[in-house]
């Protein structure tokens, strides 16, 4: 593996054996090495693959940009995510989520206010994603003694379900949006609260995730199961229903379509969510 590009002292181009441009950090690296020398396994942190010409453009740009003390902690954060999730992680949160971090220290040392309201939403919604970024702001505040605002965790947190739906951002708060829209209607429907330390709770949480993907990817099972569809109808007639519902709110609210087997599956979470006509 051999040095095509120093973008800066700790970061390096580089290609895999397969020719495939990586990017490749570690501390001193471009500092000690010149275009076209090896690089030697000891001195390599963490290697990222880049999809195309287009994103190593702006990598390169924000990597010339952040100081190695960001780009490394922006490491450590994602191995801490990795280790808390019990989803897999995409690698590609390494950027946004490093560019967000350096963005969001930046704003709190120029006493800049960036509040969304996200706060409640995403605590609510995605507890456990929460809980880690809260983990990660209080990373920020012991490394580099900054105080983030409340709405920073929420971002953070965000990251985490982006990489772990393995969708764009801008989907994330789509997806955030569908799932927010289907707990409050389910609230509403059975006249209930849901509780987000229920074990069932953060299975639906799980599912609506998994859901949520293959609405905005449009990735359905190609046939309906009239069978399951008649059978979840006449087992769980109260979730069906409510099930029915979310997804006509759905389509009317994000103008999307949702495959009639996905009522069906969405009909017994919602029984499990409530524990309704389960034995």
């Amino acid at each position: 593996m051999k040095i095509i590009q120093i973008i800066n002292n700790n970061v390096v181009l580089s290609e895999d054996v397969k020719g495939n441009e990586i990017v490749v950090f570690g501390k001193g690296i471009g500092f000690r090495g010149k275009r076209g020398e090896e690089i030697h396994p000891e001195e390599i942190r963490k290697i990222y693959h880049l999809e195309d010409n287009t994103e190593k453009t702006r990598i390169v740009s924000l990597l010339e940009e952040i100081p190695y003390e960001i780009i490394n902690f922006g490491l450590r954060a994602t191995e801490y995510i990795a280790a808390c999730s019990v989803l897999p992680i995409s690698p590609r949160i390494l950027i946004p989520l490093t560019d967000h971090i350096y963005t969001a220290i930046e704003r709190a040392k120029n006493h800049v206010s960036f509040e969304k309201g996200l706060s409640w939403n995403v605590r609510y919604l995605y507890r456990d994603e929460y809980h880690t970024a809260g983990d990660i702001v209080d990373m920020i505040k012991s490394d580099f003694g900054v105080d983030l605002e409340p709405d920073e965790t929420a971002f953070i947190a965000l990251h985490i379900v982006n990489a772990e739906m393995g969708i764009d951002l801008k989907d994330t708060y789509k997806a955030t949006g569908i799932i927010d829209l289907s707990v409050r209607m389910i609230e509403e429907y059975f006249n209930i609260k849901l509780d987000p330390d229920n074990l069932n709770y953060g299975r639906f949480i799980t599912h609506m995730q998994f859901l949520t993907k293959r609405i905005i990817t449009n990735t359905f099972e190609l046939e309906d199961d009239e069978e399951m569809i008649k059978y979840t109808n006449y087992r769980y007639p109260d979730a069906y229903n409510c099930a029915l519902k979310i997804c006509d709110a759905i389509r009317e609210q994000y103008q999307m379509e949702i495959n009639k087997n996905e009522y069906s599956y969405l009909t017994i979470h919602i029984a499990r969510l409530l524990k309704r006509g389960l034995d």
